[in-house]
């Protein structure tokens, strides 16, 4: 992947990209070896070349094929420091965090850990403490994150995001996500309520969801190799087109649409070739996530090829090619795993980091 600091400038003159992303994509797809005794651990970076810029992390570690080495106190590359690391802790299911801020809210708040489906997920690894949440207890939660992180309520939160993977059934979500719009009504919220899910898809259903409020819905697209193999029942049932044709169903309603898709599970012409459908259909920017593999089992999930640099950077640039048209920018505040965090497409990425 990377060889050295040395390499690392070679490659981004190479490809005309500044050497924080290609790091960043390095970090991501192929984790640190790490005296911590945990596989996956969240935390803040500095990097040497922008200690003015914090960046929040959550990485796999225990890797001892990675070039990368991380203990509490910095990032190597092959023995040489690129960055100072801070704030470490179990990448656990907790209940509720914040992002970008505390403009945006994400919420497990119905048992996320409970959710082993997904082959490239790390919810098996990790430690569970995010119980239901019950129609009863939510807006009391709620007021009570809002009086711990210092706000007298929730009025200046932009976004709710409810991050699950535990709804079987359409119905069932919609029915969470009318508690939860209550909860916030509730906490003087009148905010965005954003649902990441593959089961909001028919007509009846974002019927529903556009009738509760301004909607966000994410699409958990994740990849089109392979399915079977690699997701739950309930995201690998649905094909490409049906997936498509989802989110035209929601911008149809006014509803902001786009999906989470894991680079490097497939192949690129396979990718391009089914995401260029979805350009259409995407009213913000796609959560395009590397893959992380945790151990040796997850590494066989990786499709031939993604484990170079040149694999990643040539499948950036495609999406690049995609999606900047459409004027969509990425932020990575939404989203530690992007293969963008500075630049995108050749211009400065601007906004919070963490």
């Amino acid at each position: 992947m990377l060889e050295s600091v040395r390499h690392l400038d070679q490659v981004a003159r190479q490809w005309n990209i500044n050497p924080e992303d290609v790091l960043l994509i390095a970090l991501n797809a192929f984790g640190a070896r790490s005296p911590l005794a945990k596989p996956r651990m969240r935390f803040r970076l500095r990097l040497d070349s922008r200690p003015d810029t914090p960046l929040f992390l959550i990485l796999s570690l225990g890797r001892e094929d990675s070039p990368f080495e991380l203990d509490e106190y910095e990032l190597r590359l092959n023995g040489e420091k690129v960055g100072e690391v801070d704030g470490i802790e179990d990448d656990d299911a907790v209940l509720g965090y914040w992002r970008n801020g505390t403009k945006m809210l994400t919420l497990n708040s119905n048992a996320r850990s409970q959710c082993t489906g997904c082959v490239f997920c790390p919810n098996t690894l990790e430690d569970a403490s995010d119980p239901k949440i019950t129609a009863l207890d939510l807006p009391g939660y709620l007021g009570a994150l809002a009086a711990n992180s210092g706000m007298e309520d929730l009025s200046g939160v932009e976004t709710v995001t409810v991050c699950t993977g535990c709804f079987l059934y359409e119905h069932l979500a919609l029915e969470h996500l009318a508690e939860v719009r209550a909860a916030m009504g509730a906490n003087g919220c009148g905010g965005t309520l954003h649902f990441l899910s593959s089961v909001l898809s028919s007509d009846e259903g974002m019927d529903a969801a556009a009738g509760l409020g301004p909607f966000h819905l994410t699409l958990t697209a994740e990849c089109f190799t392979e399915r079977r193999q690699i997701l739950k029942e309930s995201k690998a049932k649905l094909t490409p087109a049906e997936m498509t044709a989802a989110l035209g169903r929601a911008k149809q309603r006014g509803i902001t649409t786009d999906f989470t898709y894991i680079v490097g599970l497939d192949p690129i012409e396979d990718a391009i070739e089914h995401l260029k459908d979805f350009v259409p259909v995407t009213t913000t920017f796609p959560r395009f996530q590397t893959y992380q593999a945790h151990n040796a089992f997850m590494d066989v999930y990786r499709t031939p090829g993604s484990d170079t640099i040149e694999w990643h950077l040539t499948m950036r640039r495609h999406l690049e090619e995609l999606f900047a048209p459409a004027g969509l920018r990425p932020q990575w505040w939404q989203n530690y795993r992007s293969p963008w965090c500075f630049t995108f497409a050749g211009e400065e990425l601007t906004g919070a980091k963490i």
